[in-house]
């Protein structure tokens, strides 16, 4: 006795709690990375801005005694001052633009900003030195670890050569000139702040390698989590998909063997009637009970599969056992049948119903197209590696018609997909001396590992 399956729910209809990334605000922030960029950008330019505006209400003028004439006493630097200004100017820009492209060009955007920053003093400077530590940061994260060390070297590099190379005010107001060589007091100062900038440097790469490999072993957890919930889903499908194809295939045989002998023997009684009412009644008979059977297996069949199934009213499925019983109603519906076996029985349940099904469908497809009356010699041999099955039949005979308007292809299919679940093969055409029809089925022993899909 079998239980009924329970009825399967797809995930789609079921909150499934799958893993999230750690943190409302890191994945607010993650879903929103263009309003994340756009105020880094805003800020950005505001405090240049601002750096701006400080340097320049840090020049202070008085009036030559002498002549008269308003002097600078502390001069305007040397970037606000022309042609310098629109450099400025351009720098805000091209680094505004690299923060907004640090995510998908995080190098590229790095290198920009490293050489946008060249030229680059006063307070405003700060506000540059932020947004390289953003875009070195965004290297490690977006892109990989080796990538980050690519961007921290170049990062010591425009910082060598900006220490080394380094615009400073003229003499005179509105003048910048370049010192070659450290433009500082002496070479440790130089080497000091060099050291000082690549320890600041190092400690973002590090916090950038950091988050970015936690990033990425969260990401691929959680993918994972998802791609094990979608092929979870996936196999439910599939099991349901097989056994409805079972299912088919059982009504299938059960429908068309019972309604092919029903029809059979209602004609043969129609027949009879007259000639042989105690024959055309006992046909008659036979077609009710056939009738019945077919519907108690139906009611089995789908009492299985429901939910409020009826257990009472289960059975085993049918199997070798069962054979002679097939034979006895097949050749109460006209048919002329030689059985034969040979070896004992080596398959488990599910091979045996494969192998009932297998005669099942063939002699059924005798009464179908050779009519009462053929004759069919059905043989079974049972080997050490495999169980062989054999349905030969000799082709119409006599004046009996064959029951026809019935067959839809798909007894032959479905045969081949039972034979296949147990590893077999089936073999389905005209008899090689071209009299009649033969179906051969081919079996392994061994195939029970192999009928995960079979119920008994």
């Amino acid at each position: 006795m079998t239980t009924p399956p329970q009825p399967y729910t797809s995930l789609s209809t079921v909150e499934v709690q799958l893993p999230r990334p750690p943190g409302i605000i890191r994945r607010a922030l993650a879903a929103h990375p263009v309003a994340v960029d756009i105020f880094i950008v805003v800020w950005f330019i505001i405090g240049c801005l601002m750096g701006i505006g400080l340097d320049w209400a840090s020049a202070s003028f008085v009036n030559d005694p002498i002549t008269g004439e308003l002097t600078d006493l502390q001069p305007i630097p040397g970037y606000l001052a022309w042609p310098w200004w629109p450099f400025a100017i351009l720098r805000i820009g091209v680094i505004s633009a690299a923060l907004m492209l640090r995510r998908k060009y995080p190098l590229i955007a790095l290198a920009a900003g490293v050489i946008a920053s060249f030229g680059d003093h006063g307070i405003q400077s700060l506000a540059t030195g932020i947004a390289l530590v953003f875009l070195l940061y965004a290297v490690p994260v977006h892109r990989s670890a080796r990538a980050g060390w690519v961007g921290y070297g170049i990062v010591m590099l425009g910082t060598i050569i900006q220490y080394w190379v380094t615009p400073v005010p003229g003499a005179a107001s509105g003048s910048l000139a370049v010192a070659i060589g450290p433009s500082h007091k002496s070479l440790g100062e130089f080497i000091t702040l060099v050291l000082l900038t690549g320890a600041w440097m190092l400690a973002v790469l590090l916090a950038g390698i950091n988050i970015g490999n936690r990033r990425r072993y969260v990401e691929a957890v959680v993918d994972r989590a998802h791609q094990l919930a979608r092929e979870r889903e996936q196999l439910a499908q599939l099991a349901v998909a097989e056994e409805r194809s079972r299912i088919a295939r059982e009504m299938h045989d059960i429908v068309a063997h019972s309604v092919s002998v029903m029809i059979a023997l209602s004609e043969g009684a129609s027949r009879a009637v007259e000639a042989s009412p105690e024959a055309a009644a006992n046909a008659m008979q036979r077609s009710a009970e056939t009738g019945r059977t077919a519907l108690a297996e139906m009611r089995r069949l789908l009492g299985a599969i429901t939910p409020d199934g009826n257990q009472a009213d289960l059975a085993p499925m049918p199997g070798l056992s069962d054979l002679p019983g097939l034979i006895r109603d097949f050749t109460d519906a006209g048919l002329r049948i030689r059985l034969s076996t040979e070896g004992s029985e080596s398959g488990d349940r599910g091979q045996g119903l494969a192998i009932y099904r297998i005669v099942q469908e063939s002699l059924t497809n005798v009464l179908r197209y050779a009519g009462t009356g053929a004759q069919v010699d059905v043989r079974i041999e049972h080997g050490q590696s495999r169980t062989t099955v054999t349905v030969r039949d000799l082709g119409a005979v006599g004046t009996q018609p064959p029951v026809t308007g019935l067959g839809s292809g798909r007894g032959l299919e479905g045969l081949r997909e039972r034979t296949r679940m147990f590893g077999g093969t089936l073999d389905a055409g005209r008899a090689p001396d071209g009299r009649g029809w033969l179906v051969r089925a081919e079996i392994p022993a061994d195939s029970g590992a192999k009928t995960t899909g079979v119920s008994a």
